[in-house]
């Protein structure tokens, strides 16, 4: 089988602590399109090779390609954003290495679902431009600050989770070396590191397509989150999970866990039970989860939450006084 023509070929970046949650990402698109051919390539950093052979087990058609120790090293600085991996950096060069075997790929965060076959990316004419890619935000007056803030000549500012891309016209724009340039000369400026790179290069190649290929989660509202997909009328053919608060942590319960307890019932992965999220919590996590039981009308845990997020803040506002004198 020639993966040039024949396959559509999927990309994944990870490290070790993100590898389940590709291996979940993949059986859901292995779910919803058992009639395509499909063919998965996962570029990791920093996994075992017990991890590794957990993969390999799924008996899927994926290559697995070892990102050398060091190799992201230079992207760990006092800019990085905390609760972002960095493996995702390693997406910058995925259409270098695959070159030769692959002339579109499917590009996808570890934090998304497939939802619906796939085939009709086959449809999105990019010959022409360096990638397609879905907005970040369904308001437009989001996407018009977005780009305000980058400068851009475009009137769109994608996420960068999902991206369609055409192999060749990725390395002759030289576009990892431009977007490198950018986030180690210009990180400190940048809100959302490389996503914003990423737009400000590909800015004028770059085709927006429908937001069904990556619809954020963050887009549901709360109260309709649970019922999504039997009230939605069009199914997204991913739904991306955007935002530090992962439904595949224990206290995240929902529609959305039960989605990802179902994928991960069918990985190595099965035995391996739900992490808590207690030790990554943010300051604004302690203000979501207040706002979150008030509406549940749980009072311990709406006073209890709005009490540490407020002692939190004091003393974040203190340390930030004092470093300033």
């Amino acid at each position: 089988m020639n993966d040039k023509k024949d396959s559509i070929n999927i990309a994944f970046c990870s490290d070790r602590n993100y590898l389940k949650y590709v291996a979940i990402a993949i059986q859901s698109i292995y779910f919803n399109n058992l009639n395509n051919s499909l063919k998965f390539h996962v570029f990791l950093y920093d996994v075992s090779q017990e991890d590794i052979d957990k993969l390999n087990r799924m008996y899927l058609n994926i290559s697995v390609y070892s990102i050398p120790e060091g190799f992201l090293d230079k992207y760990d600085n006092e800019y990085a954003i905390k609760h972002l991996n960095r493996s995702m950096y390693i997406r910058l060069l995925v259409p270098r290495l695959l070159k030769e075997k692959v002339d579109k790929l499917i590009y996808l965060d570890a934090d998304i679902l497939c939802f619906k076959d796939i085939s009709a990316i086959n449809n999105i004419n990019i010959d022409n431009v360096v990638c397609a890619a879905s907005v970040d935000s369904l308001n437009k007056e989001n996407i018009k600050n977005n780009v305000q803030r980058l400068n851009l000549s475009t009137s769109n500012y994608f996420n960068s989770g999902f991206l369609y891309i055409n192999v060749k016209k990725w390395n002759d724009f030289h576009t990892e070396e431009k977007i490198n340039n950018i986030l180690l000369e210009h990180r400190k400026q940048l809100l959302y590191p490389d996503q914003d790179a990423l737009n400000i290069v590909l800015q004028n190649n770059v085709l927006i397509i429908d937001h069904d290929w990556n619809y954020l989660f963050t887009w549901i509202s709360e109260k309709d989150q649970n019922k999504f997909l039997k009230t939605e009328k069009k199914i997204p053919y991913f739904i991306h999970f955007t935002g530090a608060r992962k439904p595949w942590y224990l206290e995240h319960l929902g529609m959305a866990q039960d989605w990802y307890v179902f994928y991960k019932h069918f990985t190595s992965w099965r035995s391996c039970p739900l992490e808590s999220y207690k030790d990554k919590m943010r300051i604004s996590d302690y203000r979501i989860y207040a706002k979150r039981f008030l509406k549940q009308g749980r009072v311990f845990e709406t006073i209890k939450y709005a009490f540490l997020y407020l002692k939190l803040k004091l003393k974040n506002n203190i340390n930030d006084n004092e470093i300033k004198r």
